[in-house]
């Protein structure tokens, strides 16, 4: 019978590094004869999402991301956590090691550590430092489309004059004026928007809106 695992790969941009995961492990499965699903957490979101049924016949899962995944559906599967770059370098080893019997469920978030397999093969990817990386990037990777518009809107304000958006000004532009003020308030949305994605990845949908105040009261 046919192995089947299924993987989520995501990196902070959400271009490059997710794709080139997905691929890895899509031609390291073909080689292995094994069917695998890659579900892509990029720039235009999720793509390829996993179903229930398909989580639930799965051999294995392998999160290849560095940023939030959510990891609570695959609770009582054979689960691996690492890197995007793992996921690219070394996709025939993470294969290999997620349909290992004596790989232990996952539960509640992170993989138990009762059998000798396990705390051998706990490394830097799933320690708290690499937490706190996935949780910077997951604000990040959301925060920058934001940055990104407000700045060209900006840009762009300034090619009527450097002053167009003063109304005092003589090169004074009413649409500059109003591509200068959206552009203003994207800016001005960076921190909230960071803020309120790392909130997320901490403490999922339950921290999203606090984070996204917590900024205002210096929290």
């Amino acid at each position: 019978m046919t192995k089947r695992i299924i993987a989520a790969t995501g990196c902070p941009t959400g271009i490059a590094h997710t794709f080139m995961a997905k691929k890895a492990l899509e031609e390291a499965a073909q080689k292995k004869g094994i069917s695998i699903k890659v579900e892509t957490h990029g720039q235009v979101g999720v793509e390829n999402e996993l179903t229930d049924q398909e989580i639930q016949e799965a051999d294995g899962v392998i999160i290849a991301a560095d940023k939030d995944v959510d990891e609570d559906r695959f609770i009582g599967k054979h689960v691996i956590k690492v890197s995007v770059s793992k996921g690219i370098k070394d996709p025939d080893e993470l294969i290999d090691k997620v349909l290992s019997e004596d790989l232990p469920p996952f539960k509640e978030g992170r993989q138990r550590k009762t059998t000798e397999f396990s705390r051998q093969h706990t490394n830097s990817e799933d320690s708290v430092l690499h937490k706190i990386y996935v949780d910077l990037m997951n604000g990040v990777s959301h925060m920058i489309p934001v940055v990104v518009a407000g700045g060209v809107l900006l840009a762009l304000s300034f090619m009527f004059g450097i002053h167009s958006a003063e109304p005092g000004s003589s090169q004074y532009n009413p649409f500059a004026h109003q591509m200068n003020s959206i552009g203003g308030i994207a800016m001005g949305l960076m921190v909230p928007v960071l803020s309120a994605y790392i909130a997320q990845a901490i403490g999922k949908r339950s921290g999203f809106v606090r984070g996204g105040f917590s900024w205002e009261d210096g929290v």
